[in-house]
């Protein structure tokens, strides 16, 4: 059971509705982390900014990157 509210894609409005919508665009869909940034909608667009710079650049694969995240994610259980 979620402890913090998250705003959901299809309940998104403004700003938060357009960030949304490009976080889908690259990521295939926008996981709770960001649902509940979106409460605050300056969070979640410097979080999205970073989470960006960290995982589309640098010298470390996107790919290996991303099995580091979805293992630490699992391990603490983590809702998608």
């Amino acid at each position: 059971m979620a402890r913090i509210r998250f705003i959901e894609p299809e309940d998104a409005t403004g700003r938060v509705k357009e960030i949304f919508d490009e976080i889908v665009e690259v990521e295939g869909m926008v996981p709770a982390l960001f649902r509940a940034y979106a409460l605050v909608p300056e969070l979640l667009e410097a979080n999205w900014h970073l989470h960006k710079a960290m995982m589309h650049q640098g010298k470390l694969p996107f790919t290996l990157k991303e099995s580091i995240m979805l293992t630490v994610a699992d391990a603490n259980r983590c809702p998608t």
